[in-house]
């Protein structure tokens, strides 16, 4: 299914959790914050909450430097 990440069109497996996008994606769980059709979804949710065709998703990584 198609979907928005970080603004560019992605192609992703049907029916995942936000949990197992970001594995997929190769992120550490504990070190980003995601948003779902411009809302925050909390880490604890992330196991339960499925991501739609066409959704919205924005992950924030932290950077180091100054």
């Amino acid at each position: 299914m198609e979907i928005q990440i970080n603004g560019k069109l992605s192609t992703i497996p049907e029916n995942l959790t936000i949990s197992e996008l970001i594995k997929h994606l190769g992120y550490r769980q504990g070190s980003i914050a995601v948003a779902q059709n411009q809302s925050c979804v909390l880490r604890r949710d992330y196991e339960h909450t499925r991501i739609a065709q066409g959704d919205d998703i924005e992950i924030l990584a932290p950077m180091s430097g100054g």
